[in-house]
């Protein structure tokens, strides 16, 4: 109400800059206590509400001030308090003597005055308070709101006229390929009854039936007709991708406008150093930047899909941060794809998609099963006692009392941390531990102001570092903080003795405590993949409303006589029975591959067993490639141009399930020919997975689906799903492992691959049969 449309200061002025850094909150909380210890009768926090009339309208204004006192003479003191680096920028308080005057004016109309105002800055290095007057003139104040209010007004009506065009547009939408399948139409009518419910939709298909367009298609034409913004998540860069060439395919005449949204590292045009206005170029004069150069609308007007690259190349001409304008125009987009992270993560989530933004938000998530592994990671930080006595070890080659404060704040925390280790049993080397919360509470608290200094210090020596070790501590240990204010049920501390020191992690065991909160506040959800049976346990997973949420799933949209699944019961891939095993899988990966032709894909569930097996393969007509751990963009994209070539020997790529290979990646045409999964790819056993086990054993009675099962037998089904992706390809699918015959290992495979039993799979001259198939298939092309 108090803002038009505008552009904030890139730093730690920022409005809420300091809280993205943790910092303000607790100080802001302690000046109000300590004002109404210090004036009796004073009013913390009190919720504001009127009504004001516009043209044939009636208004409802809503705020909440932050303290106010009825002083001797019956007069009253309305103060706003703001937690800053001293002093603000004019600007910014400018913004902020608006917001109070608005209140003052409002308390005045409930019946209280005479009223006057007071901006009250708190500097959070020092908690010195610098308090700017804020008058309130009554009249002037009520033609300034009434003002407002018809600018509101307009903006409401100009933007109803664009919904409706929008809906119009929405009504004509092509679809992106010249006709559904029979399994996208089916999907299609059960996204748009659940968009119009307002539920929650989880969508089993196999790879290839178009999941992506079968769900963007019905999802932004109710986001058009109902002015919510559609979002669509992904875990990987390669599935935004597809993502955009359907927004493309579905607005030929620019009649709306979407947006990909890339991390901030790869947006930055300064090598990613301290974002603040006195450090980056881009960041300095950010708001008169904007607003002179009208950059935003010139890329609005000219683009109905904001390309990365393209924001990129005009942010940085405009010599203004490409990460902020390419935030700037998601929040005013129709559609965004963006990374899981971008809704789900505290740190990182757009700050458009809030509690209450995301209200307007319809989320779907792309490669769903993804999720429960990915929120457990975001919400289980670590701490590691070698980088604090990193920085206690930096911070001594400086003088100053700023440094030894934080060196001695540093070197307490790593001393916390061999404490709680210390209370481990003298054999246990990881072990559960009660968080040290008290002690690292204290000492954040301490930390917070002393690293502000440092902060200022960094802005008067205009020191700009591209990697700061103490800037990164903090971000760690506000994460961990952070994460330690929801610990509880569903989640373990975890102590562990190594030889660089000690490691404190917060494990969160059950994801559905992160994300559950984002899915209740969404005006809707679909989810989908091709393996998210059993259905129950992966909505248990993700917190999913019971009664809010509907499942379907979809049959296999290629004929099934274009694959030969097998399974080879021959192979015994337990942990204790493979070393014997490992010459046999050689042989029979080697005449599998010999016998099929073209190129192979053969998973394995670690890049250990993968290097024991290659260690024993005979000589094959293929050309053998090994996936490496830690493979640098140069090395994977000579992969895939190995694949790509289709050598006339063919190759065959050793690689791991759930890796960059086995998921999320499409092999078209010739590109691939066979799938050889070698083991269920269950995780490997540890301490936490352990923990998992438990927790969900007492939860749900059924530890090993939760933390091993599930998780294994959902990395082959996608494995498997690399090979057919569309009504011409051909291959095989092989299963190596007496356990894929087993419940309950049999149960988790899809049932479209055998008619009564997964016994009919079984191969006894694996080569043999894949001749036949592969002879069958020439015959059939010619």
């Amino acid at each position: 109400m108090a803002e038009t449309e505008g552009f904030q200061s890139i730093g730690y002025e920022r409005g809420e800059g300091w809280h993205r850094l943790g910092l303000g909150a607790e100080l802001h909380a302690r000046v109000l206590l300590a004002r109404a210890h210090a004036k009796p009768g004073y009013r913390r926090e009190v919720h504001l509400q009127d009504r004001w009339q516009v043209e044939e309208w009636t208004a409802c204004i809503t705020g909440r001030l932050d303290g106010c006192v009825q002083n001797s003479d019956g007069s009253w003191l309305v103060e706003e308090f703001k937690s800053s680096y001293l002093p603000g920028s004019s600007s910014v308080m400018d913004r902020h003597q608006r917001q109070l005057e608005i209140y003052c004016y409002m308390w005045h109309r409930m019946g209280n005055s005479p009223v006057a105002g007071s901006l009250v800055y708190v500097d959070l290095a020092t908690s010195k308070e610098f308090a700017v007057a804020v008058p309130c003139h009554a009249e002037a104040m009520e033609r300034a709101v009434q003002s407002r209010l018809r600018e509101l007004l307009a903006v409401w009506r100009a933007e109803t006229k664009i919904r409706e065009q929008k809906a119009a547009a929405a009504a004509v939408m092509p679809f992106p390929h010249s006709h559904p399948r029979p399994g996208q139409q089916q999907m299609m009518v059960a996204v748009g009854q659940a968009l119009n419910s307002g539920g929650h939709l989880m969508v089993e298909a196999p790879t290839g039936s178009g999941k992506t367009a079968a769900s963007l298609y019905p999802a932004l034409q109710h986001g058009l007709r109902a002015g919510k913004q559609v979002v669509f998540l992904t875990s990987k860069t390669l599935q935004q991708r597809m993502a955009v060439s359907i927004f493309r395919a579905l607005n030929p005449g620019g009649a709306f406008r979407t947006a990909q949204i890339r991390a901030k590292e790869k947006m930055c045009a300064n090598d990613r150093v301290l974002c603040h206005e006195d450090f980056c170029p881009y960041a300095k004069d950010y708001p008169a930047k904007m607003e002179k150069s009208g950059l935003l609308d010139r890329l609005r007007e000219s683009h109905s899909h904001f390309d990365p690259d393209a924001v990129f190349a005009a942010a940085k001409q405009e010599k203004v941060c490409p990460f902020e304008v390419q935030l700037e125009l998601a929040r005013r987009a129709d559609a965004i794809t963006a990374d899981y992270n971008y809704v789900f993560s505290p740190g990182a989530a757009l700050s458009h998609l809030d509690r209450e933004g995301l209200g307007s938000a319809v989320l779907l998530i792309d490669e769903a099963h993804n999720l429960p592994d990915r929120a457990r990671k975001i919400f289980s930080p670590e701490l590691f006692q070698e980088a604090f006595r990193d920085v206690a070890g930096r911070l001594l080659l400086q003088e100053g009392d700023l440094f030894a404060a934080l060196s001695r704040i540093v070197e307490k925390a790593a001393d916390v941390l061999q404490k709680t280790v210390d209370a481990l049993d003298e054999s246990q080397q990881i072990g559960e531990a009660t968080p040290p919360a008290t002690e690292l509470r204290e000492l954040w608290k301490e930390w917070e102001p002393e690293f502000v200094r440092y902060l200022s210090w960094k802005r008067e020596t205009k020191l700009a570092l591209a990697e700061d070790s103490i800037v990164n501590l903090h971000f760690d240990w506000q994460r961990f903080m952070a994460i330690l204010n929801l610990f509880g049920p569903g989640f373990a501390c975890v102590a562990e003795k190594r030889p660089s020191g000690v490691r404190l992690a917060l494990v969160c065991l059950d994801p559905a405590r992160a994300v559950a909160p984002v899915f209740k506040a969404a005006a809707s959800a679909i989810l989908f993949s091709a393996t998210l049976s059993p259905v129950d346990v992966t909505r248990r997973l993700l917190g999913l409303e019971k009664e809010r949420t509907t499942a379907m799933a979809l049959p296999p949209p290629f004929p099934r006589e274009n694959r030969k699944v097998m399974i080879l019961p021959q192979v015994r891939t337990t942990f204790a029975a493979r070393a014997k095993n490992y010459p046999l899988i050689a042989t029979m990966i080697a005449q599998m591959s010999d016998a099929q032709g073209g190129n192979g894909l053969v998973l394995f569930p670690s890049y250990q067993f993968l290097k024991l097996v290659a260690d024993k393969m005979p000589l094959i007509r293929a050309r053998l490639i090994l996936q490496r751990p830690n493979l640098d963009a140069q090395e994977r994209e000579n992969i895939f141009q190995s694949l790509a070539s289709v050598p006339r020997e063919g190759v065959l790529l050793f690689a791991v399930l759930g890796g960059m290979y086995a998921e999320g990646v499409d092999y078209p045409g010739e590109l691939l020919s066979a799938v050889y999964v070698v083991s269920p790819a269950l995780p490997q056993v540890s301490f936490e997975r352990e923990l998992l086990r438990r927790y969900f054993e007492e939860t749900e009675e059924a530890g090993f689906e939760y933390a091993y099962l599930q998780p294994g037998m959902t990395r082959v089904v996608q494995a498997a799903g690399r090979l057919i992706r569309s009504e011409t390809d051909r291959g095989i699918i092989a299963l190596l492992c007496q356990r894929f015959l087993q419940e309950p290992y049999a149960g988790h495979l899809p049932r479209d691959c055998y008619d009564q039993s997964p016994l009919e799979l079984i191969a006894r001259d694996p080569a043999k049969e894949i001749q036949r198939f592969m002879s069958r298939q020439t015959s059939l092309l010619l």
